[in-house]
């Protein structure tokens, strides 16, 4: 029994030199199922050949449209995407910006302060007045020990 062969191993033939096709011809020649199948790629080869594959207009134009929608929506994504990046690096930019000036601005201790030991005095005070100058209360509230380390902060601040 001899082994026939496939359509693809005939179509083969077609791109091959004719003398590494040699002993498939020679099948083709005495075998009649093998010269039936060659006969049918044949026809198959020349209808494809034959087919016009000239496109109308239009589909050329809807190709076209269908190319430019693409690309459109790709350059409209592009946009989005850049334009949150940006936004996003510079809230971050005004976020890191706004703690150093934060940072900057309020003094930072070293050491931690001693607690302040006063000792009892008996006085006896006559006056309002007198008593105002005994205590060293500022006459201007800004001006006392315990806001002076908020005083950068709300210098822009005008108090009357």
């Amino acid at each position: 029994m001899t082994r026939h062969y496939s359509e693809a191993d005939l179509l083969e033939t077609y791109y091959m030199q004719p003398g590494d096709a040699s002993a498939i011809i020679a099948h083709v020649n005495d075998c009649n199922e093998c010269q039936d199948r060659y006969r049918r790629l044949a026809q198959k080869l020349r209808d494809v050949a034959s087919c016009p594959s000239d496109k109308p207009a239009t589909f050329w134009s809807r190709q076209r449209l269908m190319i430019m929608r693409a690309v459109e929506n790709a350059r409209a994504q592009s946009h989005r995407t850049a334009r949150t990046g940006r936004m996003a690096a510079a809230a971050l930019l005004a976020f890191m910006l706004g703690g150093a000036v934060a940072y900057k601005t309020l003094p930072h201790h070293q050491q931690k302060q001693q607690p302040l030991v006063v000792a009892q005095q008996q006085m006896t005070l006559t006056t309002a007045s007198d008593a105002d100058d005994v205590l060293n209360v500022p006459r201007d509230p800004w001006q006392s020990d315990e806001l002076k380390d908020f005083g950068a902060l709300t210098e822009w601040e005008q108090w009357n």
